[in-house]
């Protein structure tokens, strides 16, 4: 799935490259989808100039600032991903590999899945995604979606204190409105993973209080569970639900709760998937 990124914004231009830079592609794709960055002329007066951004022609956002609006840009672009794929099978889901076998991690939004993959990085795991599950419908191997892995600079700060050194994500002219730091898997010691079959499907549940503690469960709820996090399932109906459920005959699954995402790494490394 192509994306045509065009601005005359040099510090948009250059942060959204660096974003985007594990996909970049040989050369255009004649379908690409347009994307477009910058000043309106009705907009080019103000002592303030508002930036627009435009995905398939259509005006999706406007702001006075490029962090803010970078921030939605670099969103925009990788959620719609999902919401169009055809080829896949997506779960809202971290994804790791270790000796052959993936590791799907899914959950709702503020979960903890991409602090847990970090975590997961720096103890010999391989990185396919910090949220997106790629599933082929045909293998059901899972693949790569090399997104920089986002997580709250608190985050960083608490957990991961030595990645701060590493990190080149702040180095763009975008003021002061980025929220969240960027992590390359390189940048943890690690590296990307190829295609994979999964071995085993762990649930993030809300609960983070007390040590980190796995429940099994059935092959029905890991199906129900997958299901609910499909970005796509609609585009697949009833042969989704079959791929979800090859998936699950083929995996353990289990529920996650309690623990920080480091604490929770370790669990998994050492029950889950630990290493050959």
């Amino acid at each position: 799935m192509a994306f045509n990124v065009k601005s005359v914004e040099g510090a948009f231009s250059e942060a959204l490259r660096w974003h985007l830079a594990p996909f970049v592609r040989p050369k255009l794709d004649f379908e690409s989808i347009p994307v477009w960055v910058y000043i309106q002329e009705g907009d080019a007066d103000d002592r303030e100039p508002q930036f627009s951004y435009f995905r398939d022609e259509v005006i999706r956002k406007k702001e006075r600032s490029q962090g803010a609006l970078f921030e939605y840009a670099r969103w925009d672009i990788h959620a719609h991903v999902p919401e169009r794929a055809r080829d896949y099978l997506i779960l809202h889901a971290g994804a790791v590999v270790r000796d052959g076998r993936a590791l799907l991690l899914p959950g709702p939004p503020e979960a903890g899945k991409s602090s847990l993959v970090l975590a997961l990085l720096q103890r010999g795991f391989d990185y396919l995604s910090d949220d997106v599950g790629a599933i082929d419908p045909v293998t059901s191997r899972v693949y790569p979606f090399e997104k920089r892995i986002g997580v709250r600079e608190s985050t960083i700060v608490r957990y991961f204190p030595e990645l701060e050194p590493r990190l080149e994500d702040r180095g763009f002219d975008l003021g002061d409105h980025l929220r969240q730091r960027f992590v390359r898997p390189e940048d943890a010691g690690a590296t990307v993973g190829g295609p994979t079959q999964a071995g085993s499907v762990v649930f993030l549940g809300e609960d983070r209080e007390g040590a980190p503690r796995l429940t099994p469960l059935s092959r029905a709820a890991a199906v129900e569970g997958m299901a609910a996090n499909a970005f796509n399932l609609f585009r697949y109906g009833d042969r989704g639900v079959i791929l979800l459920s090859r998936v699950a005959a083929e995996t353990e699954a289990y529920l996650l709760e309690g623990g920080t995402a480091v604490e929770r790494a370790e669990l998994l490394a050492e029950r889950v998937l630990p290493s050959e």
